[in-house]
């Protein structure tokens, strides 16, 4: 596809070939149409003389009746009788007597397909015959011809100088258009910038005035545009970041009420059963049982807690909890290699910013296994003047992930985007690699 500049240069050359076009072709009929004019005066002329002027020599040699031999018509000065390029013949139609020829410039001989489009065309005019109007001879007629290669070259003449002067001004007329329109349509380029800015998520930038008017309005409605989707991302971000408080604060209580209430029956239930199972009598063998499901319950209870708010997170900061969720994915699934590297000042890193990179890589590794089979999961976190989260695993390549109602792909997406980070999930050599930046 051809851009704006090259199509408009090209159809003002198009337009001014298309006018050379139609200039030439006015040239050649009015040359055509000068010559049959200067053909018929040219004969009228010529007759008009000889009938004024005829010449009675046959009295002198004892003829019964004048008779005029014209002889003294070749005496008349040509520049005022006969056109250039037209030449005149005397005498009966079919037999001529005498020919006469005007006066021509030489000029430059046509080519060859420059003849056959004027033969094609007509452009010499057919013979004029004009009868001499006088009472001494019944049979004489002065015939004006338009001599072809005069007419030709004549034409050729007028042409070739306009077609050149014509091409060389359409050529000039394109270029001179093209230079102009290329600082006319110079602020194209910054409205195309600034719409591929908003394209990527980049609302921060804005466009310049411009000094034509309708480029101007461009401008100030995708700068609009800019501002209303940066307040709208802000919203959003600010939603988001409200709606996680509110999930964790929720969580955390959820957490408490579970460890105070179930955490306690569920002790109190073992307890008892325990006492049960040491009586000694008929009982034992049930409470036994029921100490063992309670049991169950307690580490199935715990591990929901430790999912909902992890204590380590609260009581001992980022890089134990870390650690503590690496080990326990070690002791579930021994036949995978986790890989743990932590670089920077990682307990530094403020509370609700340490939660959300906790669960963002609780959710890296999770996702990593939920959704291939990998035999080495690698998580790296740097801290520096911004904080580089990245989980490579090799458990084949997928070029999609599952995002899941608020987890997933989806909870990453929208904890990263309430943090003003970036996030990128992609294939890579027998695997995925998933990078999370976020800002201090």
């Amino acid at each position: 596809m051809r851009g704006l500049l090259p199509q408009l240069v090209m159809r003002v050359l198009a337009a001014g070939l298309l006018t050379v076009v139609v200039a030439a072709g006015w040239v050649l009929w009015d040359t055509a149409r000068a010559a049959r004019r200067d053909a018929q005066t040219t004969a009228a002329l010529v007759s008009d003389a000889i009938a004024a002027r005829p010449s009675f020599e046959g009295l002198a040699f004892g003829g019964v009746a004048p008779t005029p031999v014209f002889r003294d018509w070749q005496q008349f000065p040509a520049w005022s009788l006969i056109a250039p390029g037209i030449c005149v013949e005397l005498g009966p139609r079919d037999q001529p007597i005498q020919r006469r020829c005007g006066p021509y410039l030489a000029a430059a001989t046509p080519p060859d397909w420059f003849v056959w489009l004027a033969n094609r065309l007509g452009l010499v005019p057919e013979p004029v015959a004009v009868p001499v109007r006088t009472r001494y001879v019944s049979d004489a007629y002065v015939t004006a011809i338009a001599d072809p290669g005069v007419i030709v070259t004549r034409a050729w003449a007028r042409t070739g100088d306009l077609m050149r002067v014509a091409v060389g001004m359409a050529i000039g007329g394109a270029v001179l258009t093209g230079l102009l329109m290329i600082r006319l349509l110079a602020p194209f380029g910054l409205l195309l910038r600034g719409i591929e800015h908003l394209q990527r998520g980049d609302f921060t930038g804005r466009l310049p005035r411009l000094r034509v008017a309708e480029f101007d309005r461009l401008s100030s409605a995708v700068n609009d545009t800019a501002a209303a989707l940066q307040e709208a991302q802000a919203a959003r971000a600010e939603l988001t970041r409200r709606l996680f408080s509110v999930q964790e604060n929720e969580r955390r209580a959820l957490a408490r009420e579970l460890h105070d209430e179930f955490g306690q029956c569920l002790t109190a239930t073992r307890a008892m059963a325990a006492a049960i199972a040491q009586s000694g009598e008929s009982t034992a063998q049930d409470g036994a049982r029921i100490a063992e499901i309670s049991g169950q319950m307690m580490d199935s209870l715990r591990a929901e807690l430790a999912r909902l708010r992890p204590p380590d997170l609260d009581d001992l900061g980022l890089r134990p909890a870390l650690e503590r969720m690496v080990a326990n994915w070690r002791a579930r699934m021994p036949s995978v290699r986790f890989e743990l590297g932590l670089a920077g000042p990682i307990d530094a890193v403020p509370d609700d910013l340490a939660l959300s990179l906790y669960r963002i890589a609780q959710e890296c590794v999770t996702n990593a296994i939920r959704h291939g089979t990998p035999t080495h999961i690698a998580l790296h976190i740097e801290v520096g003047d911004a904080i580089t989260l990245t989980a490579a695993d090799d458990g084949s390549p997928r070029h999609g992930g599952t995002i899941d109602s608020g987890y997933g792909l989806l909870g990453i997406r929208e904890r990263v985007d309430a943090l003003g980070g970036s996030f990128v999930l992609a294939p890579v050599e027998n695997g995925m690699r998933a990078v999370a930046r976020l800002p201090l």
